[in-house]
């Protein structure tokens, strides 16, 4: 089951295919393939490309949803099972379940970076919303193990399960829950502590699970029991157990967590779960188009939905859901519904402005990313999203007026604009962020000097133009750029005399030339 927007994705084993639903609709809109066995899938976060594991090729391929054809094929280990897509949509992570490994790709060269040893039989496999670690269910050694996505390491393994095979974090990165096919459980484990805090029992063969985006449930398919149990996260209770069709396996969750669309391998159909009754989302710009889905009892039919006194055109009718779009509108309108029955209870839609981006700090840095910026503006608290250039960053929310985001890397130097997405729309004011590569500090128009210093060198190297330190040992020298290939320093007083280390520091990132400079 592939994640959820306005389309969900999923793998036929069977046909060698992937169906895309229409998620408004509840129909299949087409088929992409073929592939010879896909297994698991992931899609990326702007859905332009479907990722696909192929089993009998020991291959990902890679899908344009709308040429609808396999573009690429990235070879991966032996039997690639689990598919997970890093929030910045810049890596694959990808378990081969006859190699014990997790192989790492980079989306935009579309090649393998690094394969790193797990466990035994890697199945589930997850990214935290921060892109920063990776969590892989191992089921025949019945650990879990973590990779640091910095170091590209395992940094722990968590043991204690039976049989893990699917795995899922919370969107706020706390809890990373994994189901126990032997045992009937389900895991929650603290990601700070890296500890079982609590056993969940559940229904036959656990096999997928999922999250709501609030972090308030978890969603789990029982494959030997045909059911989904609805776990509290916040008691680590079973509050519910559903009925769904033959053999579930993968789950997931509609980001306005108001459906939940389970596969059912046995069966080969797509069960969808309505939660409470509800409208989502609740909010959108004052320029109106939202996507709205009201959910709720007795809807068939419906004659009217309006947003205060404005009817709007109803895009979609069942019993239990209505789509429409919100029109133009300031404040919060009440949303009601008409059919032959009569009107419904209101329900609140806020309306926001875009909101203003005015400033991003630094605004440049290099090209490895992982480095953090602010961004200052007004009416930011709802924002959600922060592209840099095509590259997805998300936002952490620290006042209505600032922004942190840590900033994704890049394949190639320059300027990328940075746009920042909140509930009213694209924020105004389209920032600018610019890449740089490292610096290579390379030679010195003088090597020799006294200890008293105060002589003017030249330094020589690559990618010098940002430069904002220059240190002889661990003394600051003053400095001024001539050119991108070269620094005028005034070389600082010295304690002792012999060879020491010149250093520059630019936006790129550091550059050292051991022992460059010999004090007499």
């Amino acid at each position: 089951m592939g994640p959820l927007g306005l389309h969900a994705y999923v793998a036929n084993s069977g046909s060698g295919t992937v169906s895309v639903l229409d998620v408004g609709a509840l129909t299949v809109s087409t088929a992409l393939g073929p592939y010879s066995k896909p297994t698991a899938l992931g899609v990326s976060p702007d859905s332009t490309l479907v990722y696909v594991t192929d089993s009998v090729a020991n291959a990902v391929r890679t899908a344009q949803k709308d040429v609808l054809a396999v573009t690429e094929t990235i070879a991966a280990g032996k039997n690639p099972n689990g598919i997970a897509v890093s929030p910045s949509g810049i890596r694959l992570y990808i378990t081969n379940q006859d190699s014990g490994t997790l192989s790492v790709i980079d989306t935009l060269t579309s090649t393998i970076l690094t394969t790193i040893p797990v466990g035994t039989r890697p199945t589930g496999v997850a990214v935290n919303a921060t892109g920063l670690e990776v969590y892989v269910a191992n089921t025949a050694d019945n650990t879990l193990s973590v990779i640091s996505t910095v170091t590209n390491t395992v940094v722990a393994t968590i043991g204690g399960l039976s049989a893990p095979t699917g795995v899922a974090v919370s969107r706020d990165t706390t809890h990373v829950y994994v189901t126990n096919s032997a045992a009937n459980t389900v895991s929650a484990i603290d990601s700070g502590t890296r500890t079982i805090t609590a056993t969940v029992p559940v229904d036959t063969a656990p096999s997928g699970v999922a999250t709501s985006s609030d972090n308030l449930q978890v969603y789990v398919a029982n494959h030997g029991s045909d059911t989904v149990s609805v776990i509290d996260a916040t008691t680590f209770t079973v509050t519910d157990t559903i009925t769904v069709g033959h053999q579930p396996a993968g789950i997931a969750v509609t980001p306005n967590n108001v459906d939940i669309y389970v596969a059912n391998s046995g069966s080969n159909t797509v069960s969808v779960i309505q939660t409470l009754n509800q409208m989502a989302p609740p909010l959108g710009p004052q320029s109106s188009g939202t996507k709205v889905t009201l959910t709720g009892t007795s809807l068939s039919g419906a004659t009217a939905v309006k947003f205060n006194a404005v009817s709007v055109p109803i895009l979609a009718n069942t019993a239990n859901r209505i789509l429409v779009a919100s029109p133009p509108g300031i404040g919060i309108a009440q949303v009601t519904v008409t059919t032959p029955g009569g009107t419904s209870n209101p329900k609140p839609f806020t309306y926001y402005n875009s909101g203003t981006a005015s400033s991003i700090t630094p605004p440049l840095g290099p090209t490895a990313g992982r480095n953090t910026v602010t961004i200052d503006g007004a009416e930011l608290a709802s924002a959600d999203s922060v592209l840099f250039g095509t590259l997805l960053a998300p936002p952490l929310v620290i006042s209505d007026q600032q922004l942190a985001a840590a900033v994704p890397p890049a394949a190639s130097p320059g300027a990328v604009p940075v746009t920042v997405t909140t509930a009213g729309g694209l924020a105004t004011k389209k920032l600018i962020y610019t890449y740089v590569d490292p610096p290579a500090l390379t030679g010195l128009s003088a090597t020799t000097g006294s200890q008293f210093g105060g002589n003017v060198i030249d330094l020589t190297g690559r990618n010098l133009g940002t430069a904002t330190q220059v240190l002889f040992n661990l003394t600051n020298a003053p400095f001024s750029v001539g050119a991108d290939n070269t620094l005028a320093a005034v070389v600082p007083p010295s304690p002792v005399t012999g060879p020491v280390d010149v250093t520059v520091t630019t936006a790129g990132g550091t550059s050292t030339f051991p022992g460059a400079y010999t004090y007499t």
